[in-house]
């Protein structure tokens, strides 16, 4: 591989950084809980096609998310098949790439001119996403699977999935 000279460099790292930022303050003007938009609790990334790996965050929100978020994307990647433009996968489970069930993640493919270019993610806290306690946080729960003592859980889940 052709090395690539400094400032190449840098104008393409930066211009990934600003589209991740962009997809941020999508995501804070789109949402009705406080907690994401006047909280900050939430990140947005670009993450590689293959690995899941980071390859620009945005420069609002938290950046723990980032670093999760890639386990999170190689989850999807692990069990998403033939994907296509249009196709959304939701995903709150800790045992793919979480925190705790409350962070809810959204993943999806990129296409450029019919090709899968990269991932791109993004993570939000959601106050309550169910279970049998207001908030989702159980003292009786013994486990993030038994339900209705805690949470809903999602595993990788296409929640849009275009015609093929």
């Amino acid at each position: 591989m052709d090395a690539i000279d400094p400032v190449t460099l840098v104008v393409v790292q930066n211009g990934l950084q600003q589209v991740a930022s962009e997809m941020d303050l999508t995501f804070e003007r789109a949402a009705f809980s406080p907690v994401i938009s006047e909280g900050f609790d939430r990140s947005d990334g670009i993450y590689d096609r293959e690995s899941g790996d980071v390859i620009a965050q945005g420069a609002l929100g938290l950046p723990i998310f980032v670093g999760v978020m890639q386990f999170t994307t190689r989850a999807v990647i692990e069990r998403a098949r033939d994907v296509v433009p249009g196709d959304v996968f939701l995903v709150n489970d800790p045992y793919c790439g979480g925190t705790h069930l409350m962070d809810v993640k959204m993943v999806k493919p990129f296409f450029y001119r019919g090709r899968h270019w990269v991932w791109l993610a993004n993570t939000g806290h959601w106050p309550d996403t169910g279970g049998s306690v207001p908030g989702g946080f159980s003292t009786r729960a013994a486990t993030t699977m038994i339900r209705p003592e805690s949470s809903i859980t999602f595993e990788p889940s296409a929640i849009t999935r275009s015609p093929s």
